[in-house]
């Protein structure tokens, strides 16, 4: 997902956006649905989230494909 559709759905859900970088504005996000704010951190390596929006990208740029 690019930092403009992530910026849509933040704006969307009232949140500030400011110069939040992706990862932050994710975390923001995921904290305002009531879910654990866990993109981009240690938690993927046990991430069993299988219906997160998140996942992909998640995994993808953090994972341990990335290494």
């Amino acid at each position: 997902m690019t930092l403009r559709e992530v910026r849509t759905i933040a704006k969307g859900m009232g949140l500030k956006i400011g110069k939040a970088r992706k990862a932050e504005l994710i975390r923001n996000i995921q904290a305002a649905e009531g879910n654990i704010p866990c993109y981009g951190t240690n938690r993927v390596e046990h991430c069993g989230e299988e219906n997160c929006l998140w996942r992909g990208d998640c995994l993808k740029e953090f994972g341990k494909n990335k290494r």
